[in-house]
């Protein structure tokens, strides 16, 4: 492939316009010119150089070209779970700095934990729960899959008739810092939630007139399309409902706006009585209004696959999704560095020193551990 046509699938995958095809071909020329090389270094550290020059020789240091490089690993990090870090850069220097100040002392990544609180109050720890049926409630069997599911099942459907009125019951479960979990609901809708994140539901959705949820914190949903039971998600400052949908929530209160990211079919997003509805590839952000806006789903719903994937990112916005995920604090000792921006695709299953020490090799700012707190400073 020349370097035009290289060019041209990188965009349309940044653009998310890329077919399946293109994808496939962009990945297959990544795998001829960087990964399946006779040289590929089995030391991880060495990995990130080692495809760094090789993307330099296929792809000459152009002003054009440059800046999209990233793309390529992006595309890849989707295809290729083997690598599990591919290419970090700073977005205000090139420069790299090879000084590391990561202790010895490391954090462990999250992992699948939740507690499971049924309407009657008990709560169950899914962290501890061995696979298999946990409890049942309204017709309802709640089984704990070997995959990490959460599986509503349903296993009679009350007939009003004979047992009266049907009573709605909810269950939520609520992800701590550190925790992931995936859900299936009893209309066989899928949601993953990330952490620090709640969902309280219906246990049974029949003879329901809606599909009602509330989230806190981020989840991404598939849902299963009624058109006579609308699926609705409701968070503290807006409503998403479902019009046959792939769509991802993100209502943390310490991010100053909710953002709702459709990757399939329509939503609706309304709020403070103003709606917008959304085609793939769209972004509702709320906060003094809705704006909408294209973007790159990839970096929306990299926590849902398994990786970071952060694109000119302010450092202060970064270390609130590592503080989540890692259940570390975080203690800036020069406030002007929360506005460093800096880029990264990296797995979310690596140990913090991982992305810290990739970070700190391409930046002017220094990580250091001390027990649960990652301390960020510049470095002299």
């Amino acid at each position: 492939m020349d370097q035009e046509h290289i060019y041209t699938l990188i965009k349309k995958y940044r653009d998310n316009s890329a077919s399946e095809a293109e994808k496939a071909e962009l990945l297959n020329w990544y795998r001829q010119k960087a990964y399946q090389d006779a040289d590929f270094p089995g030391d991880e550290e060495a990995v990130g150089e080692f495809m760094r020059l090789r993307l330099q020789k296929q792809i000459k240091p152009t002003r054009k070209i440059m800046p999209v490089i990233r793309w390529v690993a992006a595309a890849s990090v989707l295809l290729i779970a083997g690598v599990s870090w591919l290419l970090i850069f700073h977005s205000q220097r090139a420069s790299v700095n090879n000084s590391a100040s990561i202790q010895k002392d490391d954090i462990a990544p999250g992992g699948n934990k939740a507690i499971l609180t049924l309407a009657n109050g008990s709560k169950i720890s899914l962290t501890d729960a061995g696979n298999g049926k946990i409890a049942k409630q309204n017709g309802i069997q709640i089984t704990k899959a070997a995959n990490g599911q959460l599986v509503y099942t349903i296993n009679k459907v009350a007939d009003p008739a004979v047992e009266g009125p049907a009573v709605p019951a909810f269950n939520i479960i609520e992800t701590p810092k550190g925790g992931q979990y995936q859900v299936v609901l009893p209309d066989g809708s899928k949601v993953w939630l990330n952490a620090l994140s709640s969902l309280k539901f219906p246990v049974n959705f029949s003879l329901l007139k809606e599909r009602r949820v509330e989230l806190t914190g981020e989840a991404y949903f598939e849902v299963v399309h009624d058109q006579s039971v609308p699926f609705r998600v409701v968070t503290e400052r807006e409503v998403v409902e479902d019009i046959g949908t792939h769509f991802d929530v993100n209502a943390y209160n310490d991010e100053g706006s909710t953002k709702t990211t459709l990757l399939q079919g329509l939503v609706r997003v309304t709020a403070g009585g103003k709606s917008a509805q959304l085609t793939p590839g769209q972004q509702a952000r709320l906060a003094k209004g809705i704006e909408v806006t294209e973007v790159n789903t990839e970096e929306v719903i990299a926590w849902k696959k398994g990786y970071f994937n952060f694109d000119d990112e302010k450092l202060g916005n970064i270390m609130k999704s590592v503080s989540r995920w890692y259940d570390v604090n975080v203690d800036f000792q020069d406030e002007g560095i929360k506005n460093e921006t800096f880029g990264a695709v990296t797995t979310r299953f690596a140990n913090i020193s991982t992305l810290l020490r990739m970070m700190e090799q391409t930046g002017d700012v220094k990580f250091s551990i001390d027990g649960n707190t990652i301390k960020i400073s510049r470095k002299k």
